[in-house]
C-alpha cells in the first residue's frame, strides 16, 4: 500500500480520492502555483454545438484521426454517425476519452468531430498557445490522474474547466508558438523523407516480381461491354468488371511467379464480432484481453495496447474463440474507412478482433512477412479495390479476401529475402520519422522548461 500526505488545504473544493492527490498531479500544480496561471474555462468556452446530420461535403474527425503528441490530422473516410460535435477553424479539440494518449488539435478547417472530443474556443489566449500546452505534460500530469471509468476513461466536464494553464504574456506566447512552430516545420520535413521512402518499396515489389501494373484508371469510362461467361460466377455489377481492372490483372498474370489466391495458401481466413457498446463483455487492460479493431492495425505489428479496448476472458474464450489472435496472423481491414489497410500481429499477449477485420493464418511454406507486404503493395491493393463494394459503407466478405490473387515464389527463401529487404526500408523510414518526433519531444521539454523554470 503506497500512503501520501498532503496539506488539508489541497482538499477544499476538490473531488475526494486517491488519484485526485496522486504525487504527480500535486507536484505539477504546486510547480504551477508559482508562476502566473489561470483555468481553463477563464481563457476558453466550451463549445456545445451537436449535430445529427453528417453530408458528403463535411469533414469529421474522430479520435483515429488525430496523431498522439503531436496533433497531427490523419484523414480518413467518414463513417456513419448518429451525433457529432460542430467546430470551426481555429477551435481546439480535446479528447476526454484516455487524455493519456495526448490527442490534441487546432482546427485548421471547419468540420464536425467526435463527442469525445472538447470543442475550445481561445478566448482570452493565443489558441495556438494553448494548444501547444494542452498537449504537454503540464496537462498530461494533471489529466491522468483525473479520469474515471475503467473500460472507457475519461475526463469530467468541470475536471478539464478546471486545468491549470500558464498564463504569461502574449509576446511570450508568441515566443513559444515560434519555438514549437519550428520545430514542428522540422518533423514535417522528416516525416516527407519517410513517406519518400515508404513509396518506393512499391517499385522494389513490382520489380522482384518482373510486372509493371498499368496506370490506374479514372474509370471515366460511363460505358462498356463484357461477356456473359465473365459473368457467371463473378460479381455482377460494373465497378468490378471496368476495363482497367481487367488490363491490370492481364499484367499480373505475367508475373514471373505463379499467382496464388490466398484461400489456398491459408489454413484459417475469418472474422470477429463487436460486442454491443458499453456492455457487460468489456473490462479494463489488467483484467481483459486485447481486442483489437480495423484502426488499431500496422504493417510492422507496432500495436498500441493503451489505445485498445479489453474484452473478458471468458468472452474470448467462449463466443468468440474462433477469433484469436496468434503471433504471425495477417489482419486485413474489410468494412469502412480502414479498409484495404494491412497489419501483422507480433505479439504472444493473447488478442481477439472485430468483424472489420479479416484474420489470416498461412500454411507452412509460405512467410508471413512477404505475404502481408504482397497485401500491402499495389498488388494486394488492386485486389481489394476490386473487390470492395462502391457503396455508402464499402465492404469486402470472407470469401472475396479468399480470391486475392498474389504472385508467390515457390521458395519460402525468395520469399523471406524480399520481405527482409521491404523491412529494412520500413525500419530506415521509422528511423527518420523518430528523428522528427525527437525533434518535438526536445521543443516541449524546452517549452516546459521556458515556463515552469
Amino acid at each position: 500500500m503506497i500512503i501520501n500526505n498532503i496539506h488539508i488545504d489541497e482538499c477544499l473544493g476538490d473531488r475526494l480520492d486517491a488519484q485526485q492527490f496522486h504525487p504527480e498531479r500535486l507536484s505539477m500544480i504546486r510547480r504551477l502555483k508559482t508562476i502566473t496561471c489561470c483555468k481553463l474555462k477563464e481563457v476558453a468556452k466550451n463549445v456545445k454545438i451537436v449535430t445529427t446530420c453528417l453530408s458528403n461535403e463535411d469533414v469529421y474527425i474522430g479520435l483515429e484521426n488525430v496523431t498522439c503528441g503531436t496533433g497531427e490530422y490523419i484523414p480518413g473516410i467518414k463513417e456513419s454517425i448518429s451525433t457529432a460535435a460542430v467546430f470551426k477553424k481555429g477551435d481546439i479539440l480535446f479528447s476526454k476519452l484516455r487524455p493519456y494518449l495526448n490527442k490534441v488539435y487546432l482546427a485548421e478547417f471547419s468540420g464536425k468531430s467526435s463527442t469525445e472530443f472538447y470543442i475550445l474556443e481561445a478566448t482570452n489566449i493565443l489558441p495556438e498557445y494553448l494548444a501547444i500546452i494542452l498537449r504537454s505534460d503540464i496537462i498530461i500530469a494533471q489529466t491522468k490522474h483525473l479520469v474515471t471509468g475503467n473500460t472507457l476513461p475519461r475526463l469530467q466536464t468541470s475536471d478539464i474547466e478546471n486545468l491549470l494553464i500558464p498564463y504569461p504574456s502574449s509576446t511570450f506566447q508568441q515566443k513559444i508558438v515560434d519555438l514549437y512552430t519550428a520545430a514542428q516545420n522540422a518533423k514535417l520535413q522528416k516525416d516527407k523523407e519517410a513517406k519518400e521512402l515508404l513509396e518506393s518499396i512499391d517499385d522494389i515489389v513490382t520489380q522482384h516480381l518482373g510486372i509493371k501494373l498499368p496506370e490506374r484508371s479514372d474509370f471515366s469510362e460511363t460505358k462498356y461491354f463484357t461477356p456473359i461467361s465473365k459473368l457467371i460466377g463473378q460479381r455482377y455489377d460494373p465497378y468490378f468488371h471496368n476495363p482497367y481492372f481487367e488490363k491490370a490483372f492481364a499484367k499480373l498474370a505475367q508475373s514471373k511467379y505463379p499467382l496464388k489466391k490466398l484461400g489456398d495458401i491459408s489454413i484459417l481466413i475469418t472474422s470477429g464480432i463487436t460486442p454491443k457498446a458499453g456492455g457487460d463483455a468489456y473490462t479494463d487492460s489488467q483484467n481483459g484481453i486485447a481486442f483489437i479493431r480495423s484502426g488499431d492495425i500496422d504493417i510492422n505489428g507496432n500495436i498500441n495496447f493503451e489505445e485498445l479496448l479489453y474484452i473478458k476472458p471468458e468472452v474470448h474464450n467462449k463466443q468468440m474463440k474462433s477469433s484469436k489472435v496468434y503471433d504471425n496472423d495477417i489482419m486485413i481491414a474489410i468494412v469502412g474507412a480502414t479498409i484495404g489497410q494491412v497489419g501483422i500481429y507480433h505479439s504472444e499477449k493473447e488478442a481477439n478482433i472485430n468483424q472489420a477485420i479479416a484474420l489470416v493464418r498461412l500454411k507452412d511454406g509460405y512467410d508471413p512477412e512477404y505475404v502481408k507486404e504482397l497485401i500491402k503493395s499495389s498488388i494486394g491493393q488492386l485486389n481489394l479495390d476490386r473487390l470492395k463494394r462502391p457503396v455508402a459503407r464499402a465492404n469486402i466478405n470472407l470469401e472475396e479476401i479468399a480470391s486475392i490473387l498474389i504472385p508467390i515464389p515457390e521458395k519460402i527463401e525468395v520469399q523471406t529475402a524480399i520481405a527482409k529487404e521491404i523491412h529494412e526500408i520500413r525500419v530506415k523510414a521509422d528511423a527518420i520519422k523518430n528523428e522528427g518526433s525527437l525533434i518535438i519531444d526536445k521543443a516541449k521539454a524546452t517549452i516546459e522548461k521556458m515556463i515552469l523554470g
